[in-house]
């Protein structure tokens, strides 16, 4: 009770010095309602101190009659083991709730039921029945694709007919003209491409696929088809191509000598994936070395690409996805959130391949910049083309190395650079980040070891012809390209909104990718079911037209490039017919008692399912079914 009793007295004291500054009547009516508190509350504050002194004197006495007799060797010895297995239990604890902290509660959930022999048997069963029903799929689309060879009538025989499937090594030599046919053959069941600018193709292919700059690149990769930069003595042309794309690329992104970061520098990979997975890895490696962080995380936004899945699953990163806003651009203070101690980077896409939408990359990078850890740029689709956009008058953010915080950038050659495939260069804002990215091996046997990247041998054709490309086409080639592609988006989203209103363009794209979804708005009459957007999908597949599904929200999009720059006016017709009669197909089975959702096959049941089924590993199992049939012969 003494010391309750000076503890008030110290607290009267403070309260009578900060009263000194204060009006007398209002201190004396502070004063009283004090009082009355500190009246009211005392003799309850000092019964529950007394109280708990008691109980604590009583676990003592308990505590030490229990030990009586003991000397102190054993107590201490006892202390030990009890604080080892306190710690094991700990651990053990922590080992328990780590999937549900990571995973949530529902996946872990659906893990462990998948693992159930009844629900494990029942899905093995429908696993087979889809590898089945996909392989007949494949098998029956195969059959039905045209042969269209150059120089033949359709319905010839077929010279020298390839054999359906090669399962073993021929046992004798086949002659190159027999291979070359071989080869045309299966070449003509592919998409055929008729004209420059005109493919229903979306994305996918990026150059003029008939044009001379199509036959340069082919030269090319004939000229150096033996080359190997793992070998730099052996080709030093090679190493020297692929240093000059890495700088005529960093001097688009606010790199090179006149850029705002002279420091940035790079390497080239096979494909956007590869610049990003080495982009995660250098900036990991960089922060924890650093920081001495031991567990580190990452964080996207939800429509970053797949890739950075990958990499968390590669490089054991802990993953955070964040969700967008509602303009679906990933913003700051969604970022902001997840960053902990243990955030090594923080990603943001220029644009996002979902939406083509780029997002708050200054304000996230600048969280980046006061956090000390690593942002990276994905540009793999943009990096080629939102400079010129730019340049054009279009509204782009910053989104580069001008940008402080902006550590890494990943940027295809093979998109909009126009590059063949198999070409794309990762870029850092230092050479002290990119050697992170290098194997560097001292001890093995067959002597000093070094690479750049996850490849040792890599294709130095494939350098030559991105070399050639970004020569050939140069500055006015990719102004002139990334013109036509702004004019073809405008012409959709144009159409969309003034003749579709049953469609809704997501967001205002930066470049050539429109996304759009079933628009929340539109008013539809009385019966009519709601527009299925994969069933769309599927009635423009029909039509020739091969648009990329998206989900979460339910979504198409077609990214324009040069092959196709010329089709956007086609698409806004093939769109409104599409919506016209998948609506009235839906409505007719409404009518005969179908619920109104057309009728089934193609992608719409299985997005449907994607998109419902609460289990995101049982989507997963079947993803992995479809990725078993597509490797097999």
């Amino acid at each position: 009770m003494e010391h309750l009793q000076a503890l008030g007295a110290t607290a009267r004291g403070l309260l009578a010095r900060a009263a000194e500054h204060l009006p007398p009547e209002l201190v004396e009516k502070a004063s009283g309602y004090a009082q009355n508190a500190y009246a009211e509350v005392e003799p309850y504050v000092g019964t529950v101190v007394v109280e708990a002194r008691a109980r604590f004197l009583a676990l003592r006495e308990t505590i030490n009659s229990s030990l009586d007799g003991l000397d102190a060797a054993t107590i201490i010895a006892g202390t030990c083991v009890a604080c080892l297995l306190l710690y094991l239990a700990l651990r053990l604890l922590a080992w328990a709730v780590r999937p549900f902290r990571e995973r949530g509660l529902l996946p872990v959930f659906f893990d462990a039921l998948r693992r159930l022999p009844p629900v494990a048997a029942m899905l093995a069963r429908e696993k087979a029945k889809l590898k089945a029903q996909l392989l007949a799929s494949r098998e029956a689309q195969a059959a039905a694709a045209p042969e269209h060879l150059p120089g033949m009538v359709l319905g010839a025989p077929v010279p020298s007919a390839a054999p359906a499937r090669l399962l073993a090594l021929p046992a004798r030599s086949t002659p190159p003209g027999v291979v070359l046919t071989w080869l045309q053959q299966r070449a003509s069941k592919d998409v055929q491409f008729h004209g420059d600018g005109t493919s229903t193709l979306s994305g996918a292919v990026y150059m003029p696929a008939l044009s001379p700059h199509r036959a340069l690149l082919d030269d090319a990769y004939r000229l150096f088809a033996l080359a190997n930069p793992l070998h730099a003595d052996a080709f030093p042309s090679v190493r020297q191509m692929e240093a000059e794309v890495v700088a005529m690329t960093a001097g688009l992104l606010g790199g090179g000598e006149k850029g705002a970061n002279p420091q940035v520098c790079g390497a080239m990979t096979s494909g956007g994936t590869e610049s990003i997975l080495m982009a995660v890895k250098a900036s990991r490696d960089y922060v924890c070395a650093k920081k001495g962080i031991r567990e580190p995380e990452m964080i996207i936004g939800v429509s970053a690409h797949a890739a950075y899945w990958k990499a968390a699953e590669y490089f054991r990163i802990k993953l955070h996805v964040v969700p967008v806003g509602a303009d679906f651009r990933l913003s700051p203070a969604a970022v902001r959130r997840r960053m902990g101690p243990n955030t090594v980077l923080v990603v943001a896409s220029a644009p996002g391949f979902p939406h083509g939408l780029v997002d708050d990359v200054q304000g996230i990078a600048g969280l980046a910049l006061r956090a000390g850890v690593c942002c990276h740029v994905d540009g793999c689709l943009g990096g080629f083309c939102l400079p010129f956009a730019t340049r054009l008058g279009a509204a782009v953010p910053p989104f580069d190395f001008s940008v402080p915080g902006v550590t890494s950038m990943s940027v295809d050659a093979h998109k909009f650079g126009m590059a063949h495939k198999g070409t794309s260069v990762v870029l850092y804002g230092s050479p002290e980040i990119r050697q992170h990215q290098y194997t560097r091996v001292t001890d093995w046997s067959g002597g000093l070891y070094i690479s750049p990247g996850l490849a040792g041998s890599r294709p130095g054709a494939l350098i030559a012809t991105a070399w050639a490309a970004l020569v050939a086409v140069g500055e006015e080639g990719l102004l002139a390209a990334t013109g036509a592609i702004l004019s073809a988006r405008d012409t959709l989203v144009k159409g969309i909104r003034e003749t579709i209103p049953e469609l809704q363009v997501i967001g205002e794209p930066e470049m050539g990718v429109v996304a759009f979804r079933p628009n929340p708005r539109w008013r539809r009459p009385r019966g009519q079911p709601p527009l299925n957007i994969y069933l769309l999908n599927d009635w423009l597949t029909a039509h020739g037209w091969h648009l990329n599904a998206l989900q979460k929200p339910p979504a198409l999009h077609f990214c324009f490039t040069a092959m196709n720059a010329r089709s956007s006016a086609p698409l806004v017709a093939a769109l409104r017919q599409g919506v016209t009669e998948v609506l009235a197909a839906a409505a007719a089975a409404k009518g005969r008692g179908g619920g109104g959702k057309g009728d089934g096959g193609g992608s719409a049941p299985v997005y449907g399912m994607a998109n419902s089924a609460p289990d995101r590993g049982m989507v997963g199992e079947f993803l992995v079914a479809y990725q078993d049939v597509m490797l097999t012969p």
